[in-house]
């Protein structure tokens, strides 16, 4: 087949489902219901300063700046953004991280921080408080279809947009892969990465700027049947044939660490960025 043959826009759609599928998830989002789930979110992402600078960093923002952040979650970035600049508005569809977002943004005396929880793909560009200077969704692209995703992005900025994806493997979705085919008698099956992500913008006559990051991703259990408990939700561990072949993995590939139980890997991902110049 001709690679210009492809549409790139259906592959997303593709692997999407499948990913769906294996994980037993309606969507994205149905997995931070869960006011527990959002608030261990938050505080494992506030273990990583660095990745919450590098945004700030790259998205060149100031006190007079308006942004979109889109698929905000429990508000990792869009709170301390909403302390350093004019407006921020947060999109997010899952009610627990909704919930966590509101508490982060009143602890921290946030007021200039507008909440829409619904799904991007419902949301009418009339009902935000755009135009934006930036728009960004950072590991938040869990959209069937991402063309038009993206081209709600383009209509609300008026100077750039800025997508933070994954290039390969996660360690999370690497544990998967190698856990899957024993718990439950088929391959795991990922989720669109980045080289999709660039055909689509490809073929949309945007040819965004790229920045591959290496990025470290580390869960910790205060003990082993924490961990146990944890990944037999995620996985769907449901018989206790499956426990064992669970406690047996992670029994070798757990640390100990400090009297916590501690699951670490490192993953590349990448930035796309382009002005809105470029967008149709």
């Amino acid at each position: 087949m001709d690679i210009h043959e492809i549409d790139w826009n259906e592959v997303w759609k593709d692997l999407h489902e499948q990913n769906l599928s294996r994980r037993r998830k309606e969507e994205c989002a149905s997995i931070w219901e869960s006011r527990e789930s959002a608030l261990e979110f938050l505080e494992r992402s506030n273990k990583n300063p660095q990745r919450v600078a590098k945004v700030f960093s790259d998205l060149g923002v100031g006190p007079a700046s308006r942004v979109l952040d889109v698929g905000a979650g429990p508000g990792t970035l869009a709170v301390p953004l909403a302390s350093l600049c004019a407006h921020v508005t947060a999109v997010e569809p899952a009610a627990g991280m909704v919930e966590v977002m509101k508490e982060f943004a009143q602890k921290e005396g946030v007021e200039n921080l507008e909440i829409v929880s619904k799904r991007w793909e419902d949301i009418d560009p009339a009902e935000l408080s755009g135009p934006y200077d930036v728009v960004f969704a950072s590991y938040s692209l869990g959209m069937p279809d991402i063309r038009a995703a993206v081209e709600k992005m383009c209509k609300l900025a008026t100077k750039r947009v800025c997508l933070y994806w994954f290039l390969g493997s996660s360690p999370w979705e690497q544990w998967m892969i190698d856990l899957w085919p024993a718990l439950h008698g088929q391959e795991y099956r990922s989720g669109p990465k980045a080289d999709v992500l660039f055909h689509v913008l490809y073929d949309m006559g945007i040819y965004p700027n790229m920045e591959t990051l290496q990025l470290s991703y580390t869960r910790t259990f205060p003990d082993f049947d924490a961990a146990v408990e944890n990944f037999k939700r995620e996985y769907h561990v449901e018989t206790d044939a499956q426990e064992k072949i669970l406690r047996e993995y992670l029994s070798s590939v757990l640390k100990e660490e400090g009297g916590e139980f501690v699951l670490s890997g490192n993953s590349m991902r990448v930035k796309l960025w382009w002005e809105v110049d470029q967008c149709a």
